[in-house]
């Protein structure tokens, strides 16, 4: 079945090479995935003509309470990690401790619009092999990721 392009196709515009563009300039076409139990949500902005952002933002940890452990020496530890990786992640990456002790990350990054749905699956694919050494650690030293009562603290 041929279509006419360009074509909206749910929040996004398709032209006649496949390529996605936001639908609407004031709309982030969104979605979210599961990587490594942890919810990461991806959102796709214009910025100007040609250029746009991609956002992929995610509870990556928590710090544990100091009554879930015998371990008096975690949490002290967990605060001292979060200060290394603020310092250590990505320029163009932001990590925060939400007030629930909830750790938040956010990476963003300029991207060609149009853009195929290939090219913007390896730009996903990309921050995920590179969050992937911060999630180890954080994982290894007790920073876990969040269970599925994660989303209430948003």
């Amino acid at each position: 079945m041929p279509f006419d392009a360009p074509f909206r196709l749910g929040p996004f515009t398709v032209d006649s090479g496949g390529r996605l563009s936001p639908g609407a300039p004031e709309t982030a076409p969104a979605f979210l995935f599961r990587w490594r139990d942890r919810v990461i949500r991806a959102r796709l902005a214009q910025a100007t003509t040609g250029n746009g952002q991609l956002l992929l933002q995610a509870i990556i940890g928590r710090v544990p309470s100091t009554a879930g452990t015998p371990d008096e020496t975690l949490r002290p530890r967990s605060f001292g990690l979060l200060r290394w990786l603020e310092r250590t992640v990505p320029a163009a990456w932001r990590v925060r401790l939400l007030a629930g002790h909830w750790v938040w990350m956010e990476a963003e990054t300029r991207i060609a619009l149009p853009i195929t749905a290939t090219a913007l699956i390896t730009e996903i694919a990309l921050f995920l092999l590179e969050v992937g050494p911060f999630l180890d650690l954080l994982d290894e030293t007790g920073l876990t990721g969040p269970a599925a009562g994660a989303a209430a603290a948003r």
